[in-house]
């Protein structure tokens, strides 16, 4: 989705490229430095593009919002890109404060939908998809900044990290209060429909830690489930994941990737080490997280921590140097990964099983043929190869 002169912003409803093209294209690494996943957006280019970023601005943590099964045997590839049609009605509308630069704001007509949102912007209407990869943030301005006329707006921001685009908005009130209020309703719903699209995406699945019958390389497995990861620019898909404990031989673990819960055919391998860095992404009920520049995403926030919490403890394994599990010990770690899957379920599988709110893509041929990023991965039979920056 990029040219040479950087990632495109896609045109307004109605408007040609030529009347959009230099209103719609800025490069805002001037704007804020609000980092969402300290860490990674590294590596997915220096620049963010669209909406505005502000030197004045700085995110505050906020909590996150509380809110019969058969095999999947096809591969589930879906379009992330911004430029997908909106679904329904909206399900929320309102004036907000658009930030377009640090000392420019303009108060839009703003719509949300079940898996994106518009806005008008100088007459024309502007469509977003939202990806599973959207952060939400609140974001406020820094004590020392300078214009008083902005100082008393509650802001927040959209972030589709994987595509270089965020978005500022602003509300105000008749009191602090009202408009704190006001936006967090806004960051609670736009959250909420994130979390929608991405549920939508995934089949009906539990976790599990047993082996399967007559697939030796699911043996040692600890834990399994399906995740989505972020293949390319426009692209993610649904693979089926299974973790497998440390070996002290190798000084390594490993996360293999499948092509569905059958685990016949194997896409990718990501080796495990103690220098690999795990990171979730920071925003508002987020469930996305990242493995050595590996973009995932899991249903909801709690089953990402699932994941990472598993990871983690096999890290500070092979820190410690412990010897490679025996059977029984690994019978024992499934155990206690299970009972913790048990007290928690609901808020791990989330709403349920939804029609995909994205639009479906045909699997490619050959996918993964190439090498992977970093060399932190391995690829076999058909497997995929490493996320691409825009």
């Amino acid at each position: 989705r990029g040219s040479s002169d950087g990632p495109h912003v896609p045109a307004p409803r109605g408007a040609s490229d030529a009347c959009w093209g230099g209103r719609g294209r800025m490069c805002a690494a001037t704007l804020c430095r609000c980092i969402c996943g300290k860490d990674f957006d590294e590596n997915l280019g220096s620049q963010k593009v669209f909406g505005a970023e502000f030197d004045a601005l700085y995110e505050i943590e906020s909590p996150p919002v509380q809110h019969p099964q058969t095999a999947v045997t096809e591969v589930l590839s879906y379009a992330v890109s911004v430029d997908q049609p909106l679904r329904g009605m909206p399900v929320r509308q309102g004036k907000l404060w658009y930030l377009l630069a640090e000392e420019k704001v303009e108060l839009v007509d703003f719509c949300l939908y079940v898996n994106g949102f518009s806005f008008v912007h100088e007459g024309n209407e502007v469509s977003i998809a939202l990806s599973p990869f959207t952060l939400v943030r609140n974001c406020k301005f820094q004590e020392t900044y300078s214009n008083l006329s902005l100082m008393d707006l509650k802001i927040f921001k959209l972030s589709l990290f994987t595509q270089n685009l965020c978005y500022y908005y602003g509300v105000r009130g008749v009191d602090e209060a009202e408009a704190e209020e006001e936006r967090q309703r806004w960051v609670v719903e736009l959250a909420r429909a994130v979390g929608l699209v991405t549920q939508s995406l995934f089949p009906p699945f539990s976790i599990v830690c047993a082996p399967m019958e007559n697939v030796v390389s699911t043996l040692r497995r600890l834990m399994a489930g399906y995740v989505l990861y972020h293949e390319r620019s426009d692209a993610a898909t649904v693979f089926y994941c299974e973790l497998h404990p440390h070996c002290d031989v190798k000084d390594m673990a490993k996360l293999t990737l499948y092509e569905n819960e059958l685990c016949q055919r194997l896409i990718m391998e990501i080796r495990i080490v103690v220098g690999t860095i795990c990171c979730e992404k920071v925003g508002v009920n987020c469930s996305c997280f990242c493995i050595d520049g590996h973009q995932f995403s899991t249903r909801t926030c709690a089953e990402r921590k699932l994941w990472l919490r598993a990871i983690s403890n096999i890290k500070v394994k092979l820190q410690n140097r412990a010897p490679t599990p025996s059977g029984e010990l690994i019978r024992h770690y499934r155990s206690a990964i299970e009972e913790h899957v048990r007290s928690v379920r609901d808020a791990i599988e989330g709403h349920g099983h939804i029609d995909p709110l994205l639009t479906r893509l045909p699997r490619r041929p050959g996918l993964g043929s190439g090498p992977a990023r970093g060399g932190s991965a391995t690829s076999s039979g058909g497997g995929g190869g490493s996320p691409s920056a825009p």
